[in-house]
């Protein structure tokens, strides 16, 4: 049957789902999960402080771990829309257009965006990753929307 095989088509398929906004604070938004963020910030600095026994050691391993991630620490705010996927931190913008995607990799916590298209070990480094928060189907519409569409021309 064709109709088994043949995925339903969006409500959407002739235009663009609605925009779709939302902001990920890890370290705010799930306590427990913030808390051990925390912890294990301070446990690692207190073991290279254990093990040199040098504060200034301690606390540049500290800060280097907190600025490695971010991410978990600002609020991010994420935006996906006709013009691509936008991030504000700090009142920065970055804006990354759908055509600057090649690839993308649905996980259980949210999608990660790559720009190339062949495979490598670091494409984590390069790629963006967006959360779903309580957001997932309408992240997925986008995606679907902008990124699984067959290209005409």
């Amino acid at each position: 049957m064709s109709s088994v095989s043949t995925p339903a088509s969006p409500v959407w398929a002739d235009e663009p789902p609605p925009l779709v906004r939302w902001r990920s604070w890890p370290l705010r938004d799930n306590f427990l999960v913030g808390a051990l963020g925390v912890m294990g910030l301070v446990a690692a600095a207190a073991v290279v402080y254990w093990e040199t026994g040098r504060l200034h050691l301690a606390i540049g391993a500290g800060a280097v771990l907190a600025v490695s991630a971010w991410r978990f620490f600002l609020p991010v705010t994420f935006e996906l829309n006709a013009d691509g996927v936008h991030q504000w931190v700090w009142g920065r913008h970055r804006r990354i257009s759908w055509s600057e995607i090649r690839r993308h990799q649905i996980l259980s916590s949210g999608v990660l965006l790559l720009p190339h298209e062949q495979s490598s070990p670091i494409d984590v480094l390069h790629g963006l990753f967006l959360p779903w928060g309580l957001r997932r189907e309408e992240i997925l519409a986008q995606l679907r929307y902008y990124l699984d569409q067959p290209v005409s021309g």
